[in-house]
C-alpha cells in the first residue's frame, strides 16, 4: 500500500465530452467513490467547451485537456496530440477510452506513450441509424485497430460488447461487462409533501399523468417519433403532461416541431437537469424510443426509482432488471400500441424498496462494488482506488 506521501496513480478517461450522457455519468459516480488521496482520474475532452461535468472533475483535483477529434484534427495529429498529453502530464497507470469505434486510435496513443493497461469500452450496439457496406467495413478496420493495441476490453452490455468487439470475443469471454452503475442510496422514494415540493421545483403540474423521457437531443434517441406519439395521446383525449429534460443540437428542432404540432402546453422542456434522482420521483411513466442504446444508463436509474417503463425493442432485453416495470414496443406497430402500453404501464404496482435495491446490486449496477472491479482492471489494489 501507498503511504500518504506518495502522489496518487492517475488514470486517463478520454471521452467526446463529459456532459451529462450515461457513459460519463457512469464515470462520474466511481469517480465520486475513488480515493483521490491514491488514484485520481484526468480526463481528455474533444469539446473545447466546459462540459457539465467539467468544474466538479476541477474540483476533486481532476484535471481536463482539450484535444480535437479525428474529425477536426486529422489522424496522425489525433494520435500525437493524445501521446504527448500522456507522455507530458503523466506518468499514467492507465489510459480508459470510452469514444466507442475511435478507441482503437487512443490505444495506440496510450502504446506509443508506454502506458502499461490500456482499456477500450463500448458504450452502444451501434454507431449509425442504417450501417452502409462501407461503415461496416469501417467498423472491422476500427475493431482490428481494438483489438491489436488494447490490454484489456470493457462494455455496458453483452450487446455493445459484439457490436465492437465481436461475437468471438464475447463467446470467449474476453470483454468486461462493466454495468453502468449508480449510487443506489440516491434512489430512494421520497414522501408525497417532499414530491409536491420537486414538482414545483421542476415547474410540473400537479394531478396529471406525467410522461418522462430523459435523453441527449441526437438521432439516435427518436425524439421525433416521441413528438408524434406525443399529439396522438393528445388527440386520444389522454390528459397527460410530458417531461423532456437532455440538451444537444437537435433541441431547436424538436422545439420547434412541438410549437407546429401545438403542444407547448404539453410539454415542458427543462434543458440539463443535474438531480435526475429527484426528478424521476416526478414521472408516472419513462418513455424510450430510441432507434439504437449500448445499455442506458438512464433506464437503469427509471427503474431504481421504481419507475415503469415503455421502450423501443431495439433497446437491449439486459435493460429489464427483473422488476416488472420494462415493456419493449416495437416502433413499426404504430402510436395506438405504444398508447396502450403507456396506459398499463401507469397502472403498474411499484416494487418494493427492498427489491429493487437487491436486483439492482445483483444484476452488478451498485457503483460503489463496480470501482473495485475497475481497479482490478486497472491493476491498481483495491485499497489504493477507495
Amino acid at each position: 500500500m501507498s503511504d500518504g506521501s506518495a502522489r496518487p496513480k492517475r488514470v486517463l478517461h478520454i471521452v467526446s465530452g463529459m456532459n451529462r450522457g450515461g457513459a460519463e455519468t457512469m464515470i462520474m459516480n466511481m469517480y465520486r467513490h475513488t480515493d483521490r488521496r491514491h488514484v485520481q482520474f484526468d480526463f481528455i475532452s474533444h469539446r473545447e467547451e466546459t462540459c457539465d461535468y467539467d468544474p466538479e472533475i476541477i474540483r476533486r483535483g481532476g484535471r481536463v485537456f482539450y484535444v480535437p477529434s479525428i474529425g477536426q484534427s486529422g489522424l496522425m495529429s489525433y494520435i500525437k496530440n493524445v501521446r504527448d498529453i500522456l507522455i507530458e502530464k503523466g506518468p499514467y497507470s492507465a489510459v480508459h477510452a470510452h469514444t466507442d469505434f475511435q478507441t482503437g486510435f487512443a490505444a495506440l496513443a496510450a502504446k506509443l506513450a508506454g502506458v502499461p493497461v490500456r482499456i477500450c469500452h463500448s458504450h452502444n450496439t451501434a454507431w449509425k441509424p442504417n450501417p452502409r457496406l462501407w461503415d461496416t467495413v469501417q467498423l472491422h478496420i476500427f475493431r482490428r485497430l481494438i483489438l491489436s493495441y488494447s490490454t484489456a476490453l470493457c462494455a455496458c452490455g453483452r450487446d455493445a460488447g459484439r457490436f465492437l468487439f465481436g461475437g468471438k470475443k464475447m463467446r470467449n469471454k474476453a470483454v468486461h461487462l462493466l454495468q453502468n452503475g449508480i449510487d443506489l442510496d440516491r434512489f430512494r422514494e421520497t414522501n408525497s409533501l417532499a414530491k409536491a415540493e420537486i414538482k414545483r421545483r421542476f415547474g410540473i403540474r400537479e394531478n396529471t399523468m406525467v410522461i418522462g423521457h430523459v435523453g441527449r437531443f441526437f438521432e439516435q434517441k427518436n425524439h421525433a417519433f416521441l413528438l408524434d406519439l406525443t399529439a396522438h395521446l393528445k388527440n386520444s383525449g389522454i390528459s397527460f403532461q410530458a417531461v423532456f429534460a437532455g440538451d444537444g443540437p437537435l433541441r431547436p428542432q424538436i422545439e420547434e416541431k412541438a410549437a407546429r404540432l401545438g403542444l407547448e402546453g404539453d410539454i415542458h422542456f427543462l434543458g440539463v437537469v443535474e438531480d435526475i434522482p429527484a426528478l424521476m420521483q416526478t414521472f408516472d411513466v419513462f418513455v424510450m424510443p430510441s432507434l439504437f442504446e449500448g445499455l442506458p444508463l438512464v433506464l437503469v436509474e427509471a427503474q431504481a426509482s421504481g419507475l415503469p417503463c415503455v421502450v423501443s425493442d431495439n433497446i437491449t432485453e439486459e435493460t429489464d432488471l427483473g422488476l416488472g416495470l420494462l415493456q419493449r414496443v416495437s416502433l413499426e406497430t404504430g402510436f395506438e400500441r405504444w398508447t396502450e402500453e403507456i396506459v398499463r404501464a401507469v397502472q403498474t404496482e411499484k416494487p418494493r424498496w427492498p427489491d429493487i435495491q437487491h436486483s439492482l446490486t445483483e444484476r452488478g449496477y451498485d457503483a460503489k462494488a463496480n470501482l473495485m472491479r475497475l481497479m482490478n482492471i486497472y491493476s491498481i489494489p483495491a485499497q489504493e482506488g477507495q
